[in-house]
């Protein structure tokens, strides 16, 4: 295997017969991102992120998937305003507003901001096409 380099960094891993490159040493786990520099491969630093920084962005994220369905909220109130029958069941309403609350609950949390405990959406969620109306 060998590397591409571009200015000290891997940025790609070529196999076969290539002329170009820098041979990786055997077992040496060099991926994309690593350092080379006086013809040694390094792994790139890791990155501390304070925690304060982690929650921040746990909220942006919950933020995020709030607003990307107030849309299925909104509409499903302005057809039952109506009287039209409304896109959503009664039960899927019921489940996305459930999922609605548990994230508004979610970052107050003791889990926070371990995005494993993320509130889980609605299964039929990931179907529609959440960004239009």
């Amino acid at each position: 295997m060998k590397a591409i380099i571009e200015n000290g960094v891997v940025t790609a891993l070529m196999t076969g017969d290539v002329d170009c490159g820098i041979p990786v040493p055997v077992g040496l786990p060099v991926s994309t991102g690593w350092l080379f520099d006086n013809e040694r491969f390094s792994a790139p630093p890791q990155v501390d992120v304070s925690p304060d920084a982690q929650i921040e962005a746990e909220r942006q994220w919950r933020m995020a998937e709030l607003t990307v369905t107030d849309w299925l909220v909104t509409r499903h109130r302005d057809e039952l305003d109506v009287g039209a029958q409304p896109t959503l069941s009664n039960k899927q309403f019921s489940k996305l507003q459930a999922w609605r609350q548990a994230l508004r609950n979610w970052p107050a949390s003791s889990d926070t901001p371990d995005n494993p405990s993320r509130p889980e959406p609605p299964k039929w969620l990931a179907r529609l096409p959440l960004r239009t109306q």
